[in-house]
């Protein structure tokens, strides 16, 4: 089941495109990972599905409601705040009570206080938020998203100027509210948290989604070819390299030169066999052969 349906979303400042025809499904129980460079229409997706900006152009649904009816689905969605919209004179737990309040969220003050604890602000709730650090704020704001028990919660960069350990407690997290059923849709810098939570990734270039697939297969994109390390002796150099791929006939790319091996890249796993015959032939001790997955930041590089 579809919990956001987006149908050629274009969105415009003026002659500027920003997001040009954006097609995207993103289903029930799923977590999303969003990712892009800055400026590349993140943030701008976002206020536009959530109504706080405009579409110049096309649709999107919403849990079935169309972006002319989110008045009517706006408390089933949990949306992580900038941190320069916190009531900085009020103290953690009264902010997130007011807060609560607004969304309907019933839970008594033992309650919130666990949601802080969750959310890595054990022992905060007494103090004021302009006394916590950016991190601390980060907290408070995924603590706010998830006011109201939302079927939706949309965290944009949870846990960017975080310490690694409360990443950490954010990612399970994020992990715990799946496992309950929520759909969280994720923006991060932070790659490899992308590819540990996220059950499918866009990648987002120019206002366009690039690349769009589970993180196994963005990383197994066969049009990028394969990445082999091959340990010989004497370590095989560029040159080595080019004659393997005249003798194959196949284009055999030269990445690198390790210590004790050497980084190639060929067209696909079929060819393994063959290189590795090439190179015995070619008076060369071969001890190793073996395929390097690509990193999802490879992938974000070349999309």
């Amino acid at each position: 089941m579809s919990i956001i349906e987006v149908n050629h979303l274009t969105k415009k400042y003026g002659t500027t495109e920003v997001l040009k025809d954006i097609n995207l499904e993103i289903y029930q129980g799923e977590v999303f990972g969003f990712v892009g460079h800055n400026g590349a229409g993140k943030s701008t997706f976002i206020h536009t599905i959530t109504g706080i900006t405009n579409k110049s152009s096309g649709s999107f649904t919403i849990m079935g409601f169309s972006d002319r009816q989110l008045n009517h689905v706006k408390k089933r969605i949990g949306v992580m705040p900038d941190v320069s919209n916190l009531y900085e004179n009020m103290k953690g737990l009264n902010f997130l009570r007011y807060m609560g309040k607004l969304a309907g969220d019933k839970r008594n003050k033992p309650e919130l206080k666990t949601l802080m604890k969750e959310v890595g602000l054990e022992g905060a709730a007494q103090k004021k938020i302009k006394s916590y650090s950016f991190g601390m704020k980060k907290k408070i704001c995924i603590a706010q998203a998830l006011l109201g028990n939302p079927d939706l919660i949309i965290l944009d960069e949870p846990t960017s100027g975080i310490d690694p350990e409360s990443a950490i407690k954010i990612r399970d997290l994020v992990i715990k509210l799946k496992e309950e059923g929520k759909t969280i849709f994720l923006t991060s810098h932070n790659l490899d948290e992308i590819d540990k939570v996220s059950d499918r990734v866009g990648i987002l270039s120019d206002g366009e989604i690039k690349k769009l697939g589970t993180p196994r297969q963005l990383k197994e994109d066969k049009g990028a070819g394969v990445t082999i390390s091959v340990r010989t002796k004497p370590i095989l150099q560029k040159d080595d390299i080019q004659k393997l791929s005249e003798k194959m006939n196949t284009d055999i790319i030269f990445m690198e030169a390790k210590r004790d091996s050497t980084l190639l890249q060929v067209p696909s796993e079929e060819d393994l066999p063959e290189v590795s015959k090439k190179i015995i032939q070619s008076d060369v001790h071969l001890y190793e052969m073996k395929i390097e997955e690509r990193s999802l930041e490879e992938v974000f590089m070349n999309a």
